[in-house]
């Protein structure tokens, strides 16, 4: 329900007060949109700002897993490339279809016109997760950790929807190198991948 409260304003040079009634919740203002990324390790001891987002695009959230980093942009866009090491061998983790070594952020094409709130790195796999809160998965799936039971073979090379979630909307994913744990928006959390040690 709405309140009503009386603010008292300064009117003008002569600083009289006069009374006002408010009755709308003041909107937040977005004074800016800009983020800068740092990188270092792999020989560099330094941070290194990172200049090859596309120009425009600012970082929203990074994440870095053992082979690759990915980040989600202001416009909620993703991004990965991999990390410097030169013995990396790639499964898909990146998502561009391929394995190649992309050594600076690739853009996901795969996920165009998809917006992407959050994404999490396991040792050799991806999962982030919409808006809407739908799932996308990527990369190897030897130990299940894209969470289609193997149907799609080992490794996975572009985003795949995740269909147990359809209509369990997610709010939060986070990966470990080798199992998966979703928060879903019912407040329940579901984890797959290797069980190991009772992960």
């Amino acid at each position: 329900r709405e309140m009503e409260e009386k603010v008292t304003l300064l009117n003008g040079p002569n600083k009289r007060p006069r009374s006002s009634t408010m009755n709308e919740a003041p909107i937040a203002v977005v004074t800016s949109r800009t983020s800068e990324v740092y990188v270092w390790g792999g020989g560099k001891s330094t941070p290194q700002k990172l200049d090859a987002i596309k120009s425009g695009c600012s970082a929203r959230q990074v994440c870095a897993g053992n082979t690759h980093f990915a980040v989600v942009t202001v416009e909620k866009e993703l991004y990965t490339w991999v990390n410097m090491k030169k013995s990396t061998k790639l499964h898909g983790q990146l998502g561009h279809g391929d394995r190649a070594s992309y050594r600076q952020p690739k853009h996901v094409e795969k996920l165009q016109g998809k917006a992407i709130r959050q994404v999490s790195c396991g040792d050799d796999f991806t999962v982030c997760i919409t808006d809407e809160g739908q799932v996308y998965a990527f990369g190897s799936d030897y130990y299940g950790c894209v969470g289609v039971d193997k149907a799609y073979g080992s490794e996975v090379l572009e985003p795949l929807q995740l269909d147990f979630f359809l209509t369990n909307p997610v709010e939060q994913v986070s990966c470990g190198d080798n199992h998966v744990a979703v928060l879903t928006r019912n407040r329940e959390v579901y984890t797959w991948g290797c069980g190991e040690y009772g992960r």
